[in-house]
């Protein structure tokens, strides 16, 4: 079977895997930049045998031969097509650094590259999986523990059996008042799992505790695999919980689960936070004129400054300054609070059509909601985003129920999808529901259909 030779099985992807990469960078060399030999045969060979080097250096480091086959190709192939990009980079800068020339196109051969080894890896995946459900390349594995994340890999690996697990049965910790899930064979307390692993040959330990199971018995589950050599995998029941992302945090050489509300994956913030800065940069250049004549309107009708400062709530609770143009009279904090009974907003936000307090020409600024523009430089200078969840007032968040403050575990934004959909059409408690639906179903292209709309927004004056 493929199990029994399954080093010699990664060691042959692994090296297909980088003739694929060198085979991209020259045939990007030959499109795009002419005969490779143009460039010294000599330095093309050494550019190559980075490649090759650094591929299997980035192969170990970031795992990307270890066993993948309950993951979903979408993770493999996000995983393989950054070590790409990152190899061919590395690579990239050291023959500069070298050589002061490249026999390849870093772009081009990037390319190629993401391609032909997303080819390659589906085609394997297929062909594995087939051999898989007509019962090859199978694994046994065990279920200790009757939380319920135990009744979700059950459930799983009995529906996908292309992901060749078969499970032995089920062991239950000292405690669980939880059965284990139906259809699966009960081999007792896990007390007997060292004559488990004795007698039968088992691949891997699933650790599943309920919240009844003690710190001390799974402590001795960790030792006894690990004695044995049988790898265990640690599922307890609360990565099942909506909207939680966990990933691993080092405090030195000590793991720690970390968990979140939002997708914390560097790359994804990167390509946002970039997306932000770039675009909030062009923004301000290209309105520049705008911005003037606005503030020259401001003083011109007002004659009291341009910019209204307000303490808002960041990411994470974090206070900052976010701003505005002035459409409202000088003392209209002040006023606020003899207008609080004409309120046309529940919960803690305060909102009125015909706010008193609002300038002749503010009424125009809101209208358009060009009163905003200036918080271009609080997303310039990381204290917002182009899109995410408005930034409240320390106020408000003082009266938030418990579960609404998980809208400030992301960036603010300009808009979302309250602006866009509801705006003060719809209650305070289902606009909170609109961020929190956001958060959790944030992509790149959400962020672009949502800018897409405010713009239509803004043209239309809808605006408050």
């Amino acid at each position: 079977m493929l199990q029994a030779h399954h080093r010699t099985f990664t060691g042959t992807v692994r090296l297909f895997d980088a003739a694929l990469l060198i085979t991209a960078a020259w045939v990007s060399g030959w499109l795009i930049e002419g005969d490779p030999a143009l460039v010294s045969t000599t330095r093309a060979v050494i550019q190559s045998a980075l490649l090759f080097v650094c591929w299997f250096v980035l192969g170990e480091r970031l795992d990307l031969y270890q066993s993948r086959r309950t993951e979903n190709l979408y993770r493999e192939l996000q995983s393989l097509g950054e070590a790409s990009v990152l190899c061919i980079g590395l690579v990239t800068v050291l023959a500069l650094a070298i050589h002061g020339e490249l026999f390849f196109h870093p772009v081009a051969a990037t390319f190629f590259a993401c391609c032909g080894i997303a080819f390659e890896r589906t085609v394997v995946r297929g062909l594995l999986r087939g051999l898989r459900l007509r019962g090859y390349n199978f694994r046994y594995a065990v279920i200790v523990g009757c939380g319920k994340s135990a009744a979700v890999l059950a459930k799983t690996l009995r529906s996908h059996p292309q992901y060749g697990v078969r499970l032995l049965g089920g062991l239950r910790l000292p405690g669980e008042s939880d059965a284990l899930p139906q259809a699966v064979r009960d081999l007792g307390e896990v007390g007997t799992l060292r004559d488990v692993l004795s007698e039968f040959a088992v691949d891997q330990v699933l650790l599943c505790p309920s919240q009844d199971a003690r710190s001390g018995d799974l402590l001795e589950t960790f030792h006894l695999c690990d004695l044995a050599g049988t790898p265990c995998h640690y599922a307890p029941s609360f990565f099942s919980l909506r909207g939680v992302h966990p990933s691993v945090a080092w405090y030195g050489k000590l793991p720690a689960f970390a968990f979140s509300a939002a997708d914390r994956s560097p790359l994804r913030r990167m390509v946002k936070r970039s997306i932000d800065f770039v675009a909030a940069l062009i923004g301000i250049l290209l309105i520049a004129p705008v911005l003037l004549v606005i503030a020259i309107a401001i003083k011109a009708t007002d004659r009291g400054p341009v910019l209204f400062r307000q303490t808002r709530v960041g990411q994470f609770g974090r206070p900052f300054a976010c701003l505005k143009f002035r459409s409202m009279c000088m003392d209209a904090e002040a006023k606020l609070a003899a207008l609080r009974a004409a309120n046309e907003e529940d919960g803690p936000t305060f909102k009125m059509k015909d706010d008193p307090r609002v300038t002749k020409i503010g009424k125009l600024l809101r209208k358009y909601s060009l009163d905003e523009l200036p918080q271009l430089f609080n997303v310039l200078r990381g204290d917002m985003s182009l899109v995410g969840p408005r930034p409240p007032l320390p106020s408000e968040v003082e009266e938030y129920d418990w579960w609404q403050r998980r809208r400030l575990s992301v960036r603010p934004g300009i808009t979302c999808i309250w602006q866009v959909f509801g705006r003060n059409r719809v209650p305070f408690e289902r606009w909170m529901e609109m961020d929190l639906q956001y958060i959790d179903n944030w992509s790149l292209t959400m962020d672009m259909k949502l800018l897409a709309r405010t713009f239509g927004t803004v043209v239309k004056g809808t605006g408050c």
